[in-house]
């Protein structure tokens, strides 16, 4: 294979992720025109926002070879925080930084067990899942709460140029992730210990407490989730997020060309993906699909990816090898 051909190939593997997406929107505009008409673009890319922040946090932490799975119930958990200490009379500002604070240091938490004690991420983050549901359903003991802010409002509903607001706030948060990523120490860092972790510690990185930051960026992309949650939908339940967002989230940093081995991972391929998630689940439910069969759809393409994404990294090595 002559080394423009690879060239070629490999630019077209890191591509992949857009590629897909074009190829979505012309099948579906064939199916369906409505799929792709102006106001249900604008609606694909609002529903996309949670999607997106919470695959940053999920692929910040892929990138390490790990993963969170407390994070779709940290969500809720986050959200009926908020919600009520605002119920309760504390002002908003206040609510929020709870909401920060509280996400910061679980994620944290899950950190310095799985960085000092050892424990899997698996496990670790499994049984802070476990833990926050109980928590979530204890904080909201009084069921359905409303968080109906002005300042919510105006971030989640009001419209400028003739898009949500949300959608700003969520480019803002993207913007930021992509500079932790590209032009800080942590994102070097963070590329480097999912690379080779033993050859970064050899380079003097510390590893166990640059995982404890990776896993509270986790919690603190998890916060930002749910502040665009409530922004959007002023109603929070206990149910807010949980699996199905974890699982959404996960598809979309996979889809969007993070590797599940770790040391690979971008932050527009992570929105490219996040678009895929809410174009399909959009698209699912213009044909009519049973609302039922649509986390069996999500699980088959997680599932699609995951076997993608083998099948890339292997591609790669063997480019890698033939250059």
């Amino acid at each position: 294979m002559t080394h423009d051909r690879a060239q070629l190939l490999r630019r077209l593997l890191d591509l992949s992720p857009l590629i897909l997406l074009a190829v979505l929107l012309v099948i579906f505009a064939i199916l369906d025109p409505r799929v792709i008409s102006g106001q249900s673009l604008i609606n694909i890319v609002g529903q996309a926002t949670p999607i997106a922040v919470l695959a940053l946090g999920a692929m910040i932490v892929l990138i390490t070879a790990g993963i969170d799975l407390s994070a779709g119930v940290g969500v809720a958990f986050c959200a009926v925080l908020m919600a009520s200490l605002k119920m309760a009379g504390v002002p908003l500002g206040l609510a929020i930084f709870a909401g920060l604070l509280a996400m910061t240091l679980i994620g944290a938490l899950n950190g310095v067990v799985i960085a000092y004690l050892k424990i899997p991420p698996f496990v670790t983050t499994l049984a802070a899942m476990v833990a926050l549901q109980g928590a979530t359903l204890a904080v909201a003991s009084s069921g359905v709460l409303i968080l109906r802010e002005p300042f919510l409002q105006f971030i989640g509903v009001t419209r400028t140029l003739g898009l949500p607001n949300i959608i700003f706030l969520t480019a803002t948060i993207v913007a930021g992730a992509g500079f932790l990523l590209r032009r800080t120490r942590f994102g070097l860092r963070t590329y480097a210990l999912g690379s080779d972790a033993a050859a970064s510690e050899l380079a003097g990185v510390p590893i166990a407490r640059h995982t404890v930051l990776v896993y509270t960026a986790s919690g603190v992309f998890v916060f930002l989730c749910a502040l665009v949650m409530v922004a959007r939908v002023p109603i929070v339940t206990p149910n807010l997020g949980g699996t199905t967002l974890l699982l959404d989230a996960i598809a979309a940093a996979v889809l969007g060309g993070t590797s599940i081995f770790g040391g690979r991972g971008t932050v527009w391929g992570t929105i490219v993906g996040a678009l895929i998630v809410s174009l399909l689940t959009t698209a699912l439910r213009i044909f009519g699909t049973d609302p039922s069969s649509l986390e069996l759809y999500k699980g088959a393409i997680i599932m699609v990816a995951l076997l993608a994404d083998s099948g890339m990294t292997l591609a790669k090595s063997r480019l890698a090898r033939a250059a």
